[in-house]
């Protein structure tokens, strides 16, 4: 957007839903995985704020959609996790603006797809929550760029798919709203690195799924 007005750039990745976004600010580049348009897509694209530029690295994770990505500034790389394609998948992958690397965990999220990744400074990991495998999830996991590990807080946000969850740096913690668990949901939970507490805000948007949120 520019000089108040929306200006179509060319070359820009083929429509499609359910795909997976992150901004990787130690190369200045928002990074596009996947999604679907009539077939499960496994594509990688880069925008720069001018252009698309679409990358074809050695290796890359199988096609998918509904899966979710967060970058890790202090090892540098955006992370993938889960996603769906006629299965539920539940794989960890590493972007380092080259390629992308499968990694093996000891320890994983079981397979999901609409779940909801964000970088958590504070604590330095990268923040996993809820997600759908025809059943909405309630589980909270941090990954540590070595292995996946389950917090158990003491207070949850109920099961939910579709939600989105972004940090917020000025409170200092992860702020999550909405999604669907059989209907669309309007609550807002905030994470402080150890527990999450329910906030209610005088005005809120509308329960809603699959929507987007941005700090």
């Amino acid at each position: 957007r520019e000089a108040g007005d929306w200006l179509e750039r060319l070359v820009p990745p083929s429509a499609r839903e359910r795909l997976a976004m992150a901004f990787d600010s130690g190369r200045g580049r928002v990074v596009l995985f996947g999604g679907f348009r009539g077939t499960y897509l496994d594509d990688t694209w880069e925008w720069d704020g001018t252009s698309w530029t679409r990358r074809f690295p050695v290796a890359a994770p199988p096609a998918r959609q509904g899966h979710a990505m967060a970058y890790d500034p202090t090892r540098g790389r955006v992370v993938l996790f889960g996603g769906y394609r006629g299965t539920y998948l539940d794989d960890t992958w590493e972007w380092d603006g080259t390629t992308w690397t499968q990694l093996s965990p000891v320890a994983s999220p079981a397979a999901r797809a609409t779940h909801a990744m964000a970088y958590d400074p504070g604590r330095g990991r990268v923040l996993l929550f809820g997600g759908d495998d025809q059943n909405p999830m309630d589980d909270t996991w941090e990954w540590d760029g070595a292995t996946w590990t389950q917090l158990l807080p003491v207070t949850s946000p109920p099961a939910r798919g579709g939600h989105a969850m972004v940090h917020d740096p000025g409170q200092g913690r992860m702020v999550l709203f909405g999604g669907a668990d059989g209907a669309p949901l309007g609550d807002t939970w905030a994470w402080d690195g150890t527990n999450w507490v329910q906030l209610f805000p005088v005005a809120t948007p509308p329960a809603s799924g699959f929507h987007a949120m941005a700090y």
